[in-house]
């Protein structure tokens, strides 16, 4: 049986014992490249800038987007049968090797601890890090994303997660992902239009207009379970490589 672990942006829920902190997440990313949009100054991006389809052609049909260095995101993480809430922050510091392949490395602080969070070039979670050692990783990766992302679209990830701290092997595991529909959503830090995709027991929305997840939620709807939210976020300065000023 699963117990929730610390929230990582993993896009699913693990084992206690190979959690480290909890993010999916996670980070924020923009769309230079993948959709011909200009995101400038650290404002708020809202959904006005995109409709269904510009979803569909420009951003479902194409490739991840690239993630800023600097770019901030700050959660809230509710546990809905005690009330208690966590706040984390994830901050995406540099692109280096990650077990020989270019990785987003995301430094995570939540409840005073502070440790990597890192990524795939396709936003997909491979492991985390700390005090100069890798923690755990997911081989060969937790596959929330499989990209072009249209609604509809399933797809399994089967990965094994290890936790090199205590030398635990954990077994393979296999999770159903499904792109179920694309909806506005809104927390506390704003409205967006997202992809509401179910992982496993767990679901996420996935918000094109900043190109990563507004909200998590884990367990049934209710008083039970888990929910995280974004709370606020920030874009350096950023002109797109076409048609920029």
């Amino acid at each position: 049986m699963e117990t929730r672990g610390e929230h990582n942006f993993k896009g699913l829920r693990v084992p206690k014992k190979v959690q480290r902190a909890f993010v999916i997440l996670f980070l924020i990313f923009t769309c230079i490249g993948c959709s011909g949009i200009v995101y400038m100054g650290t404002q708020n991006v809202r959904d006005s800038r995109f409709n269904d389809r510009l979803f569909e052609e420009k951003i479902g049909a194409n490739h991840p987007p690239v993630l800023l260095p600097g770019s901030m995101f700050a959660y809230q993480d509710t546990n809905l049968a005690t009330g208690k809430i966590c706040k984390m922050t994830m901050v995406i510091r540099e692109i280096k090797e990650f077990e020989k392949k270019p990785a987003y490395w995301i430094d995570v602080v939540r409840e005073g601890k502070n440790y990597f969070d890192i990524y795939d070039m396709n936003l997909n979670w491979i492991g985390s890090f700390a005090d100069g050692k890798e923690l755990e990783s997911a081989e060969p990766c937790i596959r929330v994303f499989k990209w072009p992302l249209t609604v509809g679209k399933r797809w399994d990830s089967r990965f094994t997660l290890r936790d090199y701290s205590q030398g635990i092997h954990i077994l393979t595991s296999d999770v159903t992902m499904n792109i179920r529909t694309y909806e506005k959503v809104t927390v506390p830090g704003g409205t967006f239009k997202a992809l509401r995709i179910q992982a496993g027991g767990e679901t996420v929305w996935y918000a094109p207009s900043i190109g990563w997840i507004v909200k998590e939620r884990v367990g049934p709807n209710g008083k039970d379970g888990w929910r995280l939210e974004l709370v606020e976020y920030s874009i350096p300065p950023r002109i797109a490589e076409k048609g920029g000023k």
